[in-house]
């Protein structure tokens, strides 16, 4: 694990919300100064707040002590503000590491910046072990995800309410989904067996009217040809044999 050997002072943690606060800094993560955006974020509001301290630290890094093992502490008291760090590779000597000499104008500008966000904190040298610098933690799941939103709390009139639990907006809200799933699949149900009716009883029509005989059209009924008038001779004879008696004819 990272052990570093620093030169500055502690920043209490309590110190660090509050100036995160202030300044609003939202990209800042008050628990975790190592982090990129937070290193750089704090950098830029430094240089605004404090010109001519950082014009003099240069180097100036945040450095965050932490123990993996300790799983009841969240965060560190404390974070430190250091102007010079070095890594401990297996054995250093120390008297080396301080044989540095620390620049008066640094010094200077290391205690003033000090005064300004951490007064009363000692300016001097530390030893900080780290377990995990990257704090990394595997992204969550997309079942991890729906069990954290089942499991949050909604509160309203009647007091607390599981989201998963009868009577409450989710459970509501899928309710509603179901119901109107529900309905569209009835819906469409009904449409279906509709248009099979419809098909069945074209269907039936379609068969009664192939069962059903042909039948010839009604023909007209037929008109005797007229009848020819009778000769002349003819009805003279008709006459005289249904006992009319001769006609005279009368001749000269």
């Amino acid at each position: 694990m990272p052990t570093w050997f620093v030169h500055g002072f502690r920043w209490p943690r309590p110190k660090i919300r509050i100036h995160i606060i202030v300044e609003n800094l939202d990209d800042c993560a008050p628990e975790w100064l190592m982090a990129p955006a937070t290193t750089a974020e704090l950098i830029r509001n430094f240089q605004k707040l404090y010109p001519e301290q950082l014009a003099q630290l240069p180097n100036l890094r945040f450095i965050e002590q932490y123990d993996p093992e300790d799983e009841d502490t969240s965060s560190q008291p404390y974070a430190y503000v250091c102007d010079q760090v070095t890594e401990i590779q297996l054995g250093v000597d120390i008297d080396d590491v301080r044989g540095v000499c620390v620049q008066s104008d640094a010094w200077t500008a290391l205690v003033e910046l000090r005064d300004k966000i951490a007064e009363g904190e000692k300016v001097g040298w530390f030893v900080v072990v780290n377990g995990d610098v990257e704090r990394y933690a595997p992204p969550a799941t997309a079942d991890e995800d729906e069990e954290d939103t089942e499991t949050e709390l909604s509160i309203n009139g009647s007091g607390n309410a599981f989201e998963g639990s009868p009577g409450s907006p989710a459970s509501q809200r899928s309710s509603l989904a179901r119901s109107q799933e529900d309905e569209t699949g009835l819906k469409k149900k009904g449409v279906k067996k509709w248009l099979g009716k419809i098909r069945k009883a074209r269907s039936i029509k379609d068969l009664k009217t192939k069962d059903l005989p042909t039948r010839s059209a009604p023909t007209s009924p037929s008109v005797p040809p007229p009848v020819p008038p009778l000769p002349h001779s003819l009805v003279i004879s008709k006459t005289r044999t249904n006992g009319r008696g001769p006609t005279s004819t009368g001749t000269a």
